[in-house]
């Protein structure tokens, strides 16, 4: 009979915020050492951190991650000197299996994690392996100041929501480790990682940031090629750094054969996969590791984006009330939960009342309340939202780039204020120019530039924009973040009164998973120049939604 344990947020003995990444690094160490054991179902880093500060009983947790044993810990370091306290406790009798405390020297970190590790597999009665065994006891690096140079880097960048600042903290700190360790494949590995990261996520497409990320992969490959968690590490790399789907599957199976349990890898598989347009593949992937780990809210959030790319509105609604139950501070479930809506029934209360719970400091907060006030015709609403002239962009996300005075000019269009829009599609276009000259291998600003170009009139300028930014990312390439494009290739169209290839563009969006629906065009005001076209109606009904 399978086992199952979830390792639960360590606590620090100490009231010293500034070191919980110790505590975090050791649990986190034990963690993988259990997730190496075939026989042994483990619980995911982000399935448990829900659990940090609960008042939960172990029978309550254990139900809701489905899961046998719990091992609740304790940690601290004072000099050079170690504590850890560990209780093993079966859940649903809420009783003590076994406990232990250990006092140790900083110096024998290692040893301590894979003695822990084999004690617990002991207590199941769960027979390692000569692997296993041989396995924990590697050390991934000789110099501890490197390794609690690394576990700070772990613990920005497993902060649950990414900030810029925690992702730069991240890299600074595996950059440390390096530096103070220059065979540390591990921290070169997730030092390549947090380059790529910042690459994928448009934060900076420079030739010298690339160049980091490779000499860092290079070095991470060289030095820790037999090391599962280095190949994990450039699974993202590739495909944050290059797209390179191929190399990440591969890096990923070689981690794979070594952490046959770790749930990280079958949600990194549904990343890759994903970009190719394998969306039921993806669902399939997420649903196995929900399996895996229960009640996991990252998990349950990147479903909920699934079903509701895959046009599966009820199924995209119980994923995000799952996750929001879990989770209520979690702002990704109430996004695509409004999502959702907009996509099914359009931008009414159901996604107004799941957009109160966006602060206003998230990166999304502009652009989703925008398209809902603009979407239920409150365009005085709309027009305040943007108001705050010291805000340059309405939204710089992954997917779009739009300057805040476009969206004033989507407004006063529709609302035949031409002037006014002309003056703000003009400041667009002068911000946009100036960002597609610094960064020409960006679609998001091609794209948003055939926009502004549109609105002033200058037709063969915004297509020829617009087709730059698609051949930059077609949907062949990325079947996510290729979908803003095309949708901006449509809305190009549209304004320069290309109606035929605006409904083509439509039809391709229509007929793929995508968030648009022919319910979209319909409330979407840049999309209203195209109501009056004898192909709109007959688009729709193609492609009517009996949910």
């Amino acid at each position: 009979m399978e086992k199952s344990i979830a390792v639960l947020p360590f606590k620090l003995l100490t009231d010293e915020p500034d070191k919980q990444y110790l505590a975090d690094g050791m649990m986190d160490a034990i963690t993988v050492h259990l997730s190496r054991i075939k026989d042994l179902r483990v619980m995911s880093r982000t399935s448990v951190e829900q659990y940090r500060g609960t008042t939960k009983t172990t029978r309550t947790i254990g139900q809701e991650l489905d899961v046998e044993y719990l091992l609740e810990g304790s940690f601290q370091k004072f000099g050079d000197d170690t504590k850890l306290i560990v209780q093993l406790i079966k859940a649903n009798e809420e009783s003590h299996v076994w406990a232990n405390e250990y006092n140790s020297r900083w110096n024998d970190v290692f040893l301590l994690q894979s003695e822990v590790a084999q004690k617990i597999a002991s207590e199941l009665m769960v027979v390692l392996t000569p692997d296993e065994i041989e396995k924990m006891a590697e050390k991934p690096t000789e110099n501890l100041d490197a390794y609690q140079a690394y576990l700070r880097g772990r613990y920005y960048a497993g902060q649950p929501h990414f900030s810029i600042q925690d992702w730069t903290l991240a890299l600074q700190s595996y950059q440390d480790a390096v530096e103070i360790d220059t065979t540390f494949a591990l921290a070169y590995g997730e030092l390549a990682c947090a380059h790529a990261r910042l690459i994928f996520l448009r934060q900076d497409l420079s030739e010298s940031r690339l160049e980091k990320a490779d000499l860092a992969a290079a070095k991470a490959l060289r030095l820790g090629s037999d090391q599962p968690r280095v190949h994990l590490a450039l699974g993202y790399y590739y495909l944050y750094a290059y797209r390179d789907e191929d190399q990440a599957l591969k890096h990923l199976e070689i981690a794979e054969k070594s952490l046959p349990n770790n749930v990280e890898i079958l949600v990194e598989k549904a990343a890759i996969i994903v970009t190719r347009g394998r969306w039921e593949e993806y669902i399939s992937l997420l649903e196995k590791a929900l399996q895996l780990c229960p009640n996991d809210v990252s998990i349950l959030t990147d479903l909920a984006e699934g079903y509701w790319v895959t046009r599966r509105f009820r199924k995209n609604l119980d994923a995000c009330n799952q996750a929001i139950a879990l989770s209520p501070n979690s702002t990704w479930p109430y996004i695509f939960k409004a999502f959702g809506y907009w996509s099914w029934k359009g931008p009414g209360k159901e996604s107004h009342d799941a957009l109160k719970y966006v602060g206003n400091e998230h990166e999304w907060y502009l652009f989703s309340w925008w398209f809902q006030e603009a979407g239920e015709g409150n365009f005085q609403a709309a027009l305040k939202l943007m108001a705050d002239t010291s805000i340059v962009w309405g939204t710089n996300t992954k997917m779009w780039a739009i300057p805040r005075s476009m969206f004033n000019a989507f407004v006063y269009d529709y609302l035949d204020k031409h002037e006014l829009a002309r003056t703000n599609y003009k400041t667009a276009a002068e911000i946009l120019e100036e960002k597609v000259a610094e960064i020409p291998n960006d679609p998001r600003y091609h794209s948003s530039l055939g926009i502004a170009y549109a609105g002033l009139g200058k037709k063969e300028e915004a297509i020829k924009e617009g087709l730059i930014a698609e051949a930059l990312l077609p949907v062949s390439k990325d079947a996510m973040y290729g979908l803003g494009i095309l949708q901006d290739l449509a809305i190009i169209y549209t304004m320069v009164g290309e109606f035929d290839l605006a409904l083509g563009r439509l039809d391709q969006l229509l007929s793929i998973p995508s968030w648009f629906t022919p319910l979209w065009p319909v409330w979407e005001i840049r999309f209203a120049p195209l109501k009056n076209h004898p192909g709109f109606e007959k688009l729709l009904k193609k492609y009517a939604i009996d949910e």
